[in-house]
């Protein structure tokens, strides 16, 4: 008796025909699968995953050597003023997600305007919210945190869209066809490469005090003075224009105790600026990241097809049209690539700023990360450095998703 076969296995079994089952198969096959991904799987639980919960574990708790008394949210509130301000800030957040999902959501034509008015309703709540727990705490959270975290801010936009400029400068002209341009392309690479640690090391002794020392000797030779650089703590804008009193005022000034007060006290420390110590560490990052940047950049200018330079230079396109049209927004995956992996490494930078500080500076060069691992190591507070670190992570997740909504929508694909 012939057996038909559809799209299973079928037997004979005493005239009876029977679905074989594949159910065996397909579970060895996925056991297989599962055996060739459990390594990497057990590395990232044991290496980060599990890191990740047992940080926000430590910071419920007074945690010195030994595990301590659980206080729940109070190590949040340590850097917030308050536990309200922690719950008002999420709050606000929240809230303001919920509206601007509710206004990306489609929905029946019938219901919009009433979806439309409650998500502004929502949006306004959030914001309110989300401003009056800003406000709080910027009056009444821990201070050094505050100033730590602007450190990081002025860190972070100090250098990423510089980086991108001259990266993306580097990678046109290493483009172009002349001699030896694989071992450019390789030198420029190459501080990339040199450990953060020795290179570092070496941009201390390039920023010393001593006159020698070869950014002094730089600046002798445009008959300018000799500066402080790794040791200076005065804002970059104070020192060029003289915006914002200087460091020492600040420092002998009283402490103030009205909540206008503090805002004053914090707000002059913003307008001066980056400290030149500050500034010192970012032309390190510009040594170090820019040909790696350069790199990246490369990499998608040689996707673009000739073609449609040719075309263009047909029509009468002058170079820097075609740059501006063509180039940059064919290159743009590359670009929302580095922002996003820069502003990311600029908010966890450590190394490097470590071995470039001093004391002199008065704390103008650590960023938030320096701040936590003082508070850890120095201070003992674990649960509390947990909590910043926690913090931290939660500011670096927020700056990603709105850069992957404000730049996703700019990034051409070519498609």
């Amino acid at each position: 008796m012939a057996t038909k076969r559809t799209g299973g296995d079928f037997r004979n079994d005493g005239g009876r025909l029977h679905a074989g089952s594949r159910t065996p198969r397909r579970l060895r096959q996925s056991m297989e699968a599962y055996a060739f991904v459990a390594p990497a799987f057990l590395l990232i639980l044991a290496f980060s995953l599990f890191p990740l919960f047992f940080s926000g574990y430590i910071s419920l708790f007074r945690w010195r050597i030994r595990q301590g008394t659980f206080v729940g949210l109070a190590n949040y509130g340590t850097a917030f003023a308050t536990v309200f301000n922690v719950v008002l800030l999420l709050a606000g957040v929240a809230a303001i997600f919920l509206a601007l999902r509710l206004a990306a959501s489609s929905g029946a034509r019938r219901g919009r305007p009433l979806r439309r008015a409650f998500g502004w309703a929502l949006l306004a709540a959030g914001l309110l919210a989300g401003l009056l727990a800003a406000s709080r705490i910027f009056f009444q959270g821990d201070r050094d945190m505050l100033d730590s975290l602007r450190v990081t801010v002025w860190y972070s936009v100090g250098t990423v869209p510089v980086q991108l400029a001259l990266g993306l400068l580097l990678a046109v002209l290493l483009d172009r066809k002349f001699r030896f341009r694989q071992a450019y392309r390789v030198l420029f690479l190459v501080p990339y490469i040199v450990p953060s640690v020795a290179s570092a090391a070496v941009f201390e002794r390039i920023f010393s005090l001593r006159p020698e020392a070869l950014a002094n000797q730089l600046l002798l030779l445009v008959h300018a003075r000799p500066l402080q650089w790794l040791y200076e703590p005065a804002g970059l804008f104070h020192l060029l224009f003289g915006i914002g009193p200087s460091p020492a005022a600040l420092a002998s000034a009283t402490a103030p105790t009205s909540a206008g007060g503090m805002a004053l006290s914090y707000l002059a420390t913003w307008e001066q600026g980056p400290s030149l110590a500050l500034v010192s560490v970012m032309l390190y990052n510009y040594w170090v990241f820019v040909g790696y940047y350069a790199l990246i950049f490369l990499n998608g200018l040689s996707q673009i097809p000739r073609q449609i330079y040719d075309a263009a230079e047909a029509d009468g396109a002058g170079r820097m049209t075609i740059f501006t049209r063509i180039t940059l927004p064919l290159v743009s995956p590359s670009t929302y690539f580095l922002a996003l992996v820069g502003v990311i490494g600029t908010f966890k930078a450590f190394t490097h700023v470590y071995v470039l500080r001093n004391t002199a500076a008065q704390g103008s060069i650590d960023p938030m990360s320096v701040y936590v691992f003082f508070t850890f190591f120095r201070r003992s507070q674990f649960g509390y450095a947990e909590a910043l670190s926690i913090v931290l992570l939660a500011i670096v997740l927020a700056l990603t998703v709105l850069q992957r909504k404000v730049g996703e929508a700019r990034v051409f694909y070519g498609d």
